[in-house]
């Protein structure tokens, strides 16, 4: 780094003004004229139309000359495709003075760590970045013609022409020209979506969920830029094509068609191609997506292999998601719609942090925090990069603290004890969060027991202060009353959502808490956990009652029925338990939950056959 560079900007304002044009850039149309300045820091750009992407003209031979032209040309820092082919003339006189500067110092070369992160340490490797994916063609070449992928038609579903067919993305741009080819079900797909697979994501019936508010309008614009044959960046198609998979996945359960099956698969490769390109751009600067739209292409991917069943993507696409608001995340100033996704990403983590079997000196897991410790920005967390227990001394006085807004905001994982007024977890999940933070004290007990901290250390608290701190978490769920926070709750509810499935619901989450903390730390013997077993049942009965598509309805349901069955003893509600997933796969057509049903099966068959489950195994999906 130049004198020049170091001695215009205090270090400690420099992440300060990469923050502010950021958040700049986000309200800012991509068609629009940029010229931002903040110190020696700048984005400049000039709008401009970029030729459309033609299929036919690379086969001849040209494309792929013009794209090893501009390759070489992004090989300048700071330079996006659209400025690297502008002409000197085209420049601002202050950028042009700028640029020239930078390029004059010779050790500016030396020090690219502070810009950007290295092209493979950025992300995680993942299943997707084998050398060649079976069933795709290999992407270390440009593609010379479209991958055809018929859609299939159905009797009574809206059908477009079957010549349209899914093209596969060019992995040598970053921005790439979609023709006006839209998908033949993608408007009945997105309308399912709409309808039916939401409901899985949250518990509410209004409209002002974060899918309703940033999911669907992102994707239904996707759908008219492709109609209109506009350009999109790698994140949007993730999630358009993510969600048009996770739609087809459910309809391939609904319809027992194998068509449905096979398009789901398709729509999710589509996605695993441009999650894979966006991420090797995620990290650049000036920035090619916007923050909201990488995190919701992550958190697209999550569910989509949450619900295809795919346990080493789901880890990956976790700890990317992580990573990458550790990174990108938390040192900035949050809007509403931030946190949002914040809290869409905390709340699927949690519960599945409680249900996995991964360990946590995983290498994947290492690397996350060997990223982030090593970044500039790791004092911006208020959590540690790994689920260790923090210390406390007096719970019950601690959880009465007042979290401020940046350690409320800031605190990941739910790691730093107390209150925070401004939570959005009973707005979107109808949750209070002391229910995910007594949840998180539970998941690093657990962990902090079984030794599994990270880079293989074994545990480091001592037995007395474990056994104490393990009583406090005993004693704070115990005393926690579900009707006392129905009121956080109830004020989130429209006249079309039911007040009673929700408290049923706390009840449920409540107990199954009791039970996960005792099976977990104290491995107590399941025999003497039924009565919270049956109460779990019967809540969720309850639930059905009211709303009988309640059960479909977010991780809230879903969660704490799978854990009493895990723990169900008795025939009669092991039945009971059989009925209710049978009735959530029916309903969402996703097997996972009949999958998810065959293991709790197996393991009430081990039950019964040996009388002994090892609790890790038993929890582990």
């Amino acid at each position: 780094m130049s004198e020049w560079l170091t001695s215009s900007v205090p270090p400690k304002l420099a992440y300060h003004y990469l923050n502010e044009i950021d958040e700049e850039c986000d309200n800012l149309q991509t068609s629009q004229d940029i010229l931002i300045a903040r110190g020696p820091f700048g984005v400049f750009r000039l709008a401009h139309s970029s030729p459309e992407y033609s299929i036919e003209e690379e086969a001849k031979g040209p494309g792929l000359v013009a794209q090893q032209d501009l390759s070489e040309e992004l090989a300048l820092p700071f330079y996006d495709e659209i400025l690297a082919t502008q002409t000197d003339g085209q420049l601002s006189p202050r950028t042009q003075t700028l640029i020239n500067t930078i390029l004059d110092q010779s050790d500016f070369a030396g020090s690219p760590e502070f810009w950007s992160f290295p092209h493979d340490s950025s992300r995680i490797t993942e299943i997707f970045d084998t050398d060649k994916i079976d069933g795709l063609p290999d992407f270390s070449v440009p593609l010379k013609s479209p991958y055809p992928y018929p859609l299939p038609s159905f009797p009574g579903l809206p059908c477009y022409p079957q010549h349209k067919s899914v093209v596969l993305p060019d992995p040598n741009t970053s921005i790439i020209a979609i023709s006006s080819a839209v998908p033949a079900n993608a408007v009945f797909l997105l309308n399912h979506y709409s309808t039916t697979v939401i409901n899985l994501l949250t518990p509410f019936r209004h409209t002002k969920t974060p899918w309703h508010i940033l999911f669907i309008p992102h994707v239904k614009n996707c759908l008219a830029a492709i109609a209109m044959g506009e350009q999109l960046d790698h994140a949007s198609l993730c999630i358009f094509y993510g969600t048009l998979a996770l739609s087809a996945l459910s309809m391939s359960g609904l319809s027992y068609s194998e068509s449905w099956v096979e398009e789901g698969k398709a729509y999710k490769e589509q996605a695993r191609q441009h999650v894979r390109l966006m991420l090797n751009t995620a990290y650049n600067i000036p920035k090619v997506a916007k923050y909201k739209c990488i995190l919701m292409a992550l958190t697209t991917m999550v569910q989509v292999s949450l619900f295809s069943k795919n346990k080493d993507q789901t880890e990956c696409y976790f700890l990317e998601a992580e990573k990458f608001i550790r990174l990108r995340g938390l040192h900035r100033r949050k809007s509403r719609k931030v946190r949002l996704l914040h809290h869409c990403y905390v709340f699927e983590r949690l519960f599945y942090e409680s249900t996995s079997a991964a360990k946590t000196s995983s290498k994947q897991r290492i690397h996350v925090i060997k990223a982030v410790e090593s970044s500039g920005v790791v004092a911006y967390g208020q959590d540690s990069t790994s689920f260790r227990l923090p210390n406390f001394q007096d719970l019950d006085k601690e959880m009465q603290r007042i979290k401020n807004q940046e350690e409320g905001e800031n605190d990941l994982h739910l790691e730093r004890i107390g209150d925070f007024p401004t939570t959005l977890y009973p707005e979107v999940f109808g949750v209070p969060e002391v229910y995910m933070l007594l949840l998180s004290l539970v998941i690093r007990l657990a962990k902090e027991k079984d030794g599994t901290e990270e880079f293989g250390k074994g545990t480091t608290t001592p037995l007395k202060e474990f056994m104490a701190q393990a009583k406090s978490v005993e004693q704070s769920i115990l005393q926690m009353h579900p009707a006392r926070y129905t009121a956080s709750v109830a004020s989130n509810l429209k006249n079309y959502d039911n007040l009673d499935v929700i408290q049923n619901m706390l009840t449920a989450i409540h107990n199954a808490l009791a039970i996960y903390f005792y099976r977990r730390v104290y491995d107590l013997d399941s025999s003497l956990l039924q009565k919270r077993v049956v109460a779990i049942r019967d809540c969720l009965q309850r639930c059905e009652d009211a709303d009988p598509l309640a059960l479909c309805g977010s991780a809230g349901f879903i969660w704490p029925a799978y854990i009493a069955a895990c723990e169900a003893e008795d025939v009669e509600v092991q039945a009971s338990f059989s009925s209710i997933f049978t009735k959530i796969a029916q309903r969402s057509g996703f097997s996972t939950f009949t999958d998810t049903l065959a293991h709790i099966q197996k393991e009430w068959l081990d039950k019964r056959e040996h009388n002994n489950v090892d609790i890790t195994e038993l929890y582990g999906i």
